[in-house]
C-alpha cells in the first residue's frame, strides 16, 4: 500500500462548513448580491465571467491565475471545427490531433491537463492521454486555466484545465444555423440550434452538428452530434437542468510521415498517407447530466450535479512507419479497443457574506467512478506489406485482429474541497483553495487465448492513496484598472505503473509559482494580461531497464505569457498573445537514454498569435491574423525536429439582419512543408496547405 495511504486520513470537519455558512448567511453582506432567482453572472468585458479559475462566477481580476476564455464568436471568426482548432490561438497551449482522430495538448510544456465539461471532469484524458475528437455544435465557450489546479479539480492537470461549456436554454425564442464548405479537402459542416420557453417554468434547447472532411491527405472523417437540454424553474429559488447528448464518429486513421535521420525524405509528398484502406477509428459517445440548484438566500446557494457517460470505440491502424530500402516504407499495425463508462457527482455550497471580513466561499464534495475495459490483441505478427514513397495502389489486403484477453480497470475518487476569496482590505484580496483526494484503482488482466499465453493468465493490482493539494494567492488592486497577483499551487498525478519487482510508487507532484498583472482600461475595452511562472514536476517514474522503474525524474517549465485584447475601439478589435515556454527535463536518465536538459516532445519555445478585425459601415467587416509556432521536437531525445512555422489567416464578413456570410482563408501564403504534431517519436503530421472556408450563418432572437 502506498505510504500516503498508510498515513492518517484527515477529513474536513462537517461542522466547519455548516458553521461557516451559517455565520456568513447571518452576517451583513459587504457587497451587493443578486436577489433569489436572479442570474449570478459577473460581467467581464461584456461576457459572463469565467468559472474555471475558482469554480465560481467571479471577476477575472479576482483570480490569481492565468485564465483565457475562447468565446463562440471567436470560434466562428477563426472557422474552427474542433477543440484543437479553437484553442490553437491561446498562447502557451499547443493542441495536437493525433492518429487522425485523437485530441491531446500541452499546456505550459506539460501534456497532463484536466478536461472539464459543464463543470464535471472527463477522465478519459487521464488514463489514455487523449480522446476522440468532437465537433463544436452547441458550445458556448472554452475556458483554459493554466498551471496546476488539483486543489479545485483533483488529480492530474499539472499543466492546466480545459473547460468546455455548452449553451443553456433561454426563456426567449432563438434559432441559429450554419452551413460551411471549404477546400481543398472538401470540408462540409452544418449545425442547427433552437431554444425557447415551453411554459412559464420550462425552457429547452437543442443543438445538432455534423462535420464531413475528406482531408487533404485523404483521411476522411465524419463527426455528428446532438445535445438537448431542459431547464425547469418551478420557483425563484429552484433550478433544475437536464442535458442529454449523443455523438457518432468515424476517422480514417492517419499516422503521419516517417523520418530518416531526423527528417522526412524529400521523395515523400505531404499528401502521401501510408495507412491501409482498412484502417479506422470508429465509436460513439453518450452522456447525460442532471443539475439542481437551490438559492437558499442572498448569501447561500446549494448545487448538486450528477452525470453518466459511455464511450466505446475501436481503432486499427498501420501505426509504426519506418523508411525501408529502395524508397519504400515499412509498416506495422496496431489495434486497440476501449469501453469507457463513467459516473460523476458533485455537491457544492456557495456562500457570500461577511465574517470579520467579506468572503466569497465554496465548499464541496466530488465523486468519480471510471470503468475502462480495453481488450488485448494478439500482437505477435504485426508486419504489413511495404509501400513505395510515391502514391500507388496499396498491396495490403484487409488484416484481421484477434482478441486474446481483456483488461478491466476500476477507478474511484472521493474528494473534499474548499475555496475562499477573502477581502482583507480595499483593493487587497486573499484567495485560498484546498482539497483532499482519496484515489482508488484496481486493474485485472485476463488472457484467455492459450496460443498466445499458454495456460492463460490473470494478473491484478490494487492501488489507493490520499493526497492533499492547495492553491494560495494574493491579489492587489491599487486602482480599478490595475491588478497585481502572486500565486503558488500544487498538483498530483497518481502512478499506475508497477515495477516488475512488485514496487508501487507515490504520485508525481507538481508545484508552481506565478506572478502576474492585469490592466483594464478604456471602460474595460482594453484588457492586458502578463504572467511569469516557474512550474516543476518531481517524482517522475523512469524506466531503468525492462519493467524495472525508479521514481527520480523531474521536469520543469519556466516562462512568460502576455495577451492584449482590444474590444470595439473605434470599430477596431485586436487580440494578441505571446508565450515563451522553456520546458526541460531536469533529471531523466532511463533505459531509453539520458534526457536531462532535453525539451519534451511537442512543446515549442515560442508561440505568438494576432487577430485584428475592423467593422466597416453597411454590415461589412474584415479580419486578418497570424500564428507563429517555434521549433519543436518530436521526441524526448531531441533528434527529430519540427521547424518553426508561421501561418497567415484572413476573413471577411457581411451581415444583413440575422444573416451573415463569412469567407475564411488559412495558410494564405501557401506554406508547404510544416508539421503540427508527432507520434511514436519519429512520425510527423504535416499541416494543411492553403484553405478557404465559406460559411452562411443565421441567428435570430426575438
Amino acid at each position: 500500500m502506498n505510504r500516503l495511504a498508510r498515513a492518517s486520513r484527515p477529513a474536513l470537519p462537517a461542522f466547519f462548513v455548516s458553521t461557516f455558512a451559517s455565520a456568513l448567511a447571518s452576517a451583513q453582506t459587504a457587497t451587493s448580491t443578486p436577489a433569489p432567482g436572479a442570474p449570478a453572472d459577473v460581467q467581464v468585458s461584456g461576457r459572463r465571467g469565467p468559472t474555471v479559475g475558482s469554480r465560481m462566477q467571479e471577476p477575472l481580476r479576482d483570480i490569481p491565475a492565468t485564465v483565457h476564455v475562447v468565446t463562440d464568436r471567436e470560434i466562428e471568426e477563426h472557422g474552427a471545427s474542433d477543440v484543437a482548432g479553437a484553442v490553437s490561438w491561446v498562447p502557451g497551449v499547443q493542441p495536437q490531433l493525433e492518429y487522425g482522430g485523437f485530441t491531446s495538448m500541452t499546456i505550459r510544456g506539460f501534456k497532463e491537463f484536466t478536461s472539464v465539461v459543464d463543470g464535471m471532469r472527463d477522465d478519459r484524458y487521464q488514463l489514455a492521454d487523449s480522446a476522440p475528437s468532437g465537433n463544436l455544435a452547441g458550445i458556448d465557450r472554452i475556458e483554459v486555466l493554466k498551471g496546476p489546479a488539483s486543489a479545485l479539480y483533483g488529480y492530474g492537470g499539472i499543466g492546466g484545465v480545459v473547460s468546455i461549456l455548452h449553451k443553456l436554454p433561454s426563456r426567449r425564442f432563438g434559432y441559429e444555423g450554419s452551413l460551411s464548405v471549404g477546400g481543398p479537402s472538401s470540408l462540409r459542416r452544418a449545425s442547427v440550434g433552437a431554444t425557447g420557453p415551453i411554459d412559464d417554468t420550462l425552457a429547452a434547447r437543442v443543438d445538432a452538428g455534423i462535420v464531413d472532411d475528406e482531408g487533404f491527405r485523404r483521411n476522411r472523417s465524419t463527426n455528428a452530434n446532438i445535445t438537448g437540454a431542459v431547464e425547469w424553474r418551478p420557483a425563484d429559488r429552484h433550478r433544475v437542468l437536464v442535458r442529454l447528448g449523443y455523438q457518432k464518429f468515424h476517422f480514417s486513421a492517419d499516422t503521419g510521415l516517417p523520418t530518416e535521420n531526423g527528417k522526412v525524405p524529400d521523395g515523400i509528398a505531404l499528401e502521401r498517407r501510408f495507412n491501409t484502406p482498412w484502417d479506422y477509428l470508429d465509436g460513439a459517445f453518450y452522456d447525460g447530466r442532471l443539475e439542481y440548484a437551490y438559492t437558499a438566500s442572498d448569501h447561500v446557494k446549494l448545487v448538486a450535479r450528477a452525470g453518466v457517460s459511455r464511450n466505446p470505440y475501436d481503432y486499427k491502424s498501420a501505426e509504426f512507419l519506418t523508411v525501408g530500402r529502395g524508397q519504400t516504407v515499412d509498416r506495422q499495425w496496431f489495434t486497440l479497443g476501449q469501453e469507457w463508462d463513467a459516473v460523476s457527482a458533485q455537491l457544492e455550497a456557495h456562500v457570500r457574506g461577511t465574517l470579520l471580513v467579506p468572503h466569497r466561499a465554496l465548499f464541496g464534495y466530488d465523486f468519480g467512478y471510471l470503468l475502462a475495459r480495453p481488450p488485448r490483441f494478439d500482437l505477435r505478427n504485426t508486419d504489413l506489406a511495404p509501400v513505395p514513397f510515391a502514391d500507388a495502389p496499396d498491396p495490403q489486403g484487409d488484416y484481421g485482429t484477434t482478441r486474446v484477453g481483456r483488461v478491466t480497470r476500476h477507478q474511484t475518487t472521493h474528494s473534499l474541497f474548499a475555496h475562499d476569496t477573502v477581502k482583507l482590505a480595499e483593493g487587497f484580496k486573499l484567495s485560498l483553495s484546498g482539497r483532499l483526494d482519496r484515489w482508488e484503482y484496481d486493474s485485472t488482466t485476463r488472457m484467455y487465448d492459450t496460443a498466445v499465453t499458454p495456460g492463460g493468465s490473470q494478473t491484478s493490482q490494487d492501488r489507493d492513496l490520499i493526497a492533499a493539494t492547495f492553491r494560495a494567492g494574493l491579489v492587489l488592486q491599487p486602482a480599478d484598472w490595475l491588478t497585481f497577483y502572486g500565486m503558488t499551487g500544487t498538483g498530483f498525478t497518481p502512478v499506475r505503473t508497477v515495477s516488475a519487482d512488485g514496487r508501487t510508487f507515490d504520485p508525481e507532484r507538481g508545484r508552481e509559482y506565478e506572478l502576474g498583472a492585469r490592466i483594464d482600461a478604456f471602460e474595460r475595452r482594453m484588457h492586458v494580461d502578463l504572467a511569469a511562472y516557474n512550474l516543476r514536476k518531481t517524482d517522475m517514474v523512469v524506466a531503468r531497464k525492462a519493467n524495472i522503474y525508479e521514481q527520480l525524474g523531474a521536469q520543469s517549465s519556466r516562462g512568460v505569457e502576455a495577451s492584449i485584447t482590444l474590444e470595439s475601439i473605434a470599430s477596431f478589435s485586436l487580440r494578441l498573445g505571446y508565450a515563451y515556454t522553456r520546458a526541460r527535463y531536469d533529471d531523466y536518465l532511463s533505459s531509453s537514454g539520458n534526457f536531462t536538459g532535453k525539451t519534451p516532445a511537442n512543446v515549442p519555445d515560442h508561440t505568438f498569435s494576432a487577430w485584428g478585425k475592423y467593422v466597416f459601415p453597411l454590415g461589412f467587416s474584415a479580419a486578418a491574423g497570424l500564428r507563429v509556432i517555434g521549433n519543436q521536437w518530436a521526441d524526448a531525445s531531441n533528434t527529430v525536429e519540427m521547424p518553426a512555422y508561421a501561418l497567415v489567416s484572413a476573413a471577411v464578413f457581411y451581415a444583413v439582419g440575422p444573416m451573415e456570410i463569412a469567407v475564411n482563408g488559412d495558410n494564405l501564403l501557401g506554406l508547404g512543408r510544416y508539421y503540427v504534431s508527432s507520434i511514436n517519436d519519429s512520425q510527423l503530421t504535416p499541416g494543411p496547405p492553403r484553405t478557404v472556408l465559406v460559411s452562411l450563418r443565421y441567428k435570430s432572437r426575438s
